[in-house]
């Protein structure tokens, strides 16, 4: 076949697979079946949900199929928050740690989330990393996994996957807020914590614990010395901040849980791994129930017999009435 003809072959396949595919539709979540607080999620049904969208037991696999792009990219001026609690000291330690060129995973600022992104710009982890970013270099690439799946849906077919493929049964804790991160005041009472080595919690920067390390990217970041360093790096950072419409408890999903009850997808903890490969799994290739028709009756069915089989097995009999 000359390759004129190849190309446009393959061409005309994507086109028709393009129109024919049939997505998830986010319209269509049962929020009964999907709960958006991950304490509400029964686990059970949740081990169910994330396995009755297999073909073998959903007449329909394709209306539960969710795109991922792995490669997504985006400033952090783009992404938007789904929690509202956020730690300065420990956005800051990582804001000075990518200064310093030793924040994990990236070096400098930016780097990759390791987070599931909706396709309304919500992500939903991460925001740590990004918050650092957002303060020292808000125009810097961020990188994580593109979702399309709006955020209010997403967030409850994630809880499920928390639960019921990862068997992550409690979410994170988190405290603190986005209001801290505009107010100089408190951003230079962390930064002094940091700078004087005197934070309860964190020392030196991320990547480099050693003793007058805060201090000192402060000072070569700013060109300036001691308490002028510190007061310097304070504007820098209320600056960079006010130019990320993220950074704001109002721009926080509407209706989003705390984050004890947000999804919990992390590739360094968790007892089934790798996590977040398993969760682009289950999302693309439908595994999860996410539509009507629903397989999750066969499923529970069959779990059903199953264990009535072996309870007849050990001979134990219900009581009567």
């Amino acid at each position: 076949m000359p390759n004129s003809m190849k190309t446009l072959m393959e061409n005309f396949q994507r086109y028709t697979q393009s129109v024919l595919k049939e997505d998830a539709d986010p319209s269509k979540v049962d929020p009964e079946k999907f709960p958006k607080a991950l304490s509400q999620v029964a686990k059970r049904q949740a081990q169910v949900y994330t396995k009755s969208g297999d073909p073998e037991l959903d007449s329909n696999d394709e209306d539960d199929k969710i795109d991922v792009n792995k490669e997504g990219t985006w400033s952090a001026k783009d992404l938007l928050p789904s929690q509202n609690s956020m730690n300065l000291g420990k956005a800051s330690w990582f804001a000075l740690g990518m200064l310093n060129g030793t924040m994990y995973g990236s070096g400098g600022p930016g780097g990759d989330l390791g987070a599931f992104v909706a396709s309304d710009n919500y992500m939903m982890d991460g925001h740590h990393r990004w918050a650092a970013t957002s303060m020292v270099a808000p125009e810097t690439p961020i990188s994580g996994y593109d979702v399309r799946f709006p955020g209010a849906q997403l967030v409850r077919i994630l809880n499920t996957i928390t639960k019921g493929l990862l068997g992550v049964e409690k979410g994170k804790q988190g405290k603190g807020n986005f209001a801290q991160f505009s107010k100089p005041e408190k951003v230079k009472e962390v930064l002094t914590a940091l700078a004087t080595d005197s934070h309860p919690k964190f020392k030196g920067v991320a990547g480099d614990k050693a003793e007058g390390k805060a201090l000192e990217v402060m000072e070569k970041e700013t060109g300036k010395k001691g308490e002028e360093a510190i007061e310097a790096m304070t504007t820098l950072i209320v600056n960079n901040v006010s130019q990320v419409p993220g950074m704001s408890d109002s721009a926080v999903m509407p209706g989003a849980s705390a984050r004890p009850d947000m999804p919990v997808i992390d590739d360094n903890d968790g007892p089934v791994q790798p996590a977040s490969k398993i969760a682009i799994d289950a999302l693309e290739t439908g595994k999860i129930d996410v539509n009507p028709p629903y397989g999750a009756q066969k499923a529970l069915k069959g779990k059903t017999a199953k264990v009535a089989q072996r309870r007849k097995k050990a001979g134990v009999r219900d009581l009567p009435g």
